[in-house]
């Protein structure tokens, strides 16, 4: 037995790629996700608009509520309440507040009404926190306010002259008839979820089965058939990525359906948008499934590396985690994902309705990731063909 163990170490040292995995990769993933493991939402992003936008803005300055939460962007005079959905579709901000023209003593946030972007949850709660500590902050000071001027009626009474007593406004200590939440009006989870689960369910089908095709051919020994025959590398890869592809967009279409089905998520925008944002998708993901395959020896080594690409876009895409928590090291890393960008994609078309006007920059970055995925794997391909199987 003893020389049995010692077998089983001797053959480990020798496997670096099983080796690194067992050791450095859980320290590598505890630090990642250790940081990137953050509900809270620090800063939202604020647009000012209405007639008394400039005045509105530079009261917002004088309240502390307001200065350590919400990142004034912008502020226009000349947009009104009904710009503010199209500002929040199109992501310019994380919320909208509009300047009522409203008289000035009856408080800070009698003059205003806010508009959140609901696709976006994390965020939307935390400019309900945020108005709501407003709110409080704005009542507490109209009613040290009232305090000082009873103080001066009741001396003015004193000296026999007719007090004047202040009105005061009914204090505004929720955010009920405040805050107006767009796109997802109860915050619903299973709406943020489910576009983001279907990118996850595509990517973890393609990667992982795509990831042993190339596999099997060199364990079946038809890779060398491969070599011998006329066929361009992007032929072999566009024959054997087909057949996956089809059956990735039957999948994609059946868990589209079931989740607005099931979980009553909307789906308000084009369908002939998010397909394009799918079928981008999945070749990015075939792609990187075949790249992975070339550079494996066999099927077990093929699904360590598809589940080493897989698991870190469960959680440093902004699936759970909002993305702006992280630190600005682990979000460059969820930038880098695929499934960042089709995310993205799919909330801004079932939930907000957005337009390919507005989504056309995650578009460009998936398709560059597309060529990017199968130029590597042509590469690779050539170089497997060339060495007849070997690495």
């Amino acid at each position: 037995m003893r020389a049995l163990i010692l077998k089983e170490f001797r053959e480990l040292a020798r496997d670096r790629r099983t080796l690194a995995m067992l050791i450095v990769l859980p320290v590598l993933l505890l630090l990642i996700f250790g940081y990137a493991a953050n509900f809270t939402v620090d800063r939202v992003s604020t647009i000012v608009v209405g007639p008394e936008a400039d005045s509105l803005a530079r009261s917002l300055g004088d309240y502390q509520a307001a200065r350590d939460t919400l990142d004034i962007t912008r502020v226009d005079p000349t947009l009104t309440s009904s710009d503010a959905e199209g500002l929040l579709r199109d992501q310019r901000a994380d919320a909208v507040v509009v300047a009522e023209d409203a008289d000035p003593d009856a408080g800070l946030t009698s003059r205003m009404h806010v508009y959140a972007d609901g696709s976006d949850l994390f965020t939307a709660q935390a400019t309900k926190g945020a108005f709501l500590k407003l709110a409080a902050e704005d009542a507490r000071n109209r009613m040290a306010q009232a305090q000082v001027l009873l103080e001066k009626a009741g001396a003015a009474a004193q000296q026999g002259k007719a007090p004047e007593l202040p009105h005061l406004a009914a204090p505004q200590l929720t955010t009920d008839g405040l805050v107006t939440v767009l796109f997802n009006p109860d915050l619903l989870t299973s709406w943020v979820m489910v576009p983001g689960l279907i990118g996850l369910i595509l990517l973890f089908i393609g990667a992982l089965i795509t990831s042993i095709g190339l596999v099997r051919e060199r364990e079946s020994g038809t890779l060398e058939q491969l070599a011998v025959m006329p066929l361009r590398p992007s032929a072999i890869i566009l024959g054997k990525i087909t057949p996956y592809f089809l059956l990735a967009v039957m999948d994609m279409a059946a868990v589209t359906a079931l989740g607005v089905w099931l979980f009553g998520v909307p789906f308000t925008g084009s369908i002939w948008v998010f397909s394009l944002a799918a079928v981008i998708f999945l070749f990015v993901v075939l792609g990187i499934g075949v790249m992975i395959s070339s550079v494996s020896q066999n099927t077990g080594q093929a699904i360590q590396l598809a589940i080493l690409f897989v698991v870190p876009q469960v959680l440093l895409v902004g699936l759970i985690f909002p993305l702006d928590s992280m630190p600005i090291g682990v979000r460059w890393i969820g930038y880098l994902l695929p499934l960042t960008w089709f995310r993205e994609i799919a909330q801004g078309v079932m939930l907000r309705g957005a337009s390919f006007g507005s989504l056309w920059p995650a578009f460009v970055i998936l398709a560059a990731m597309g060529l990017l995925a199968f130029g590597t794997a042509t590469t690779r391909m050539r170089f497997s063909l060339t060495h007849g199987g070997s690495r």
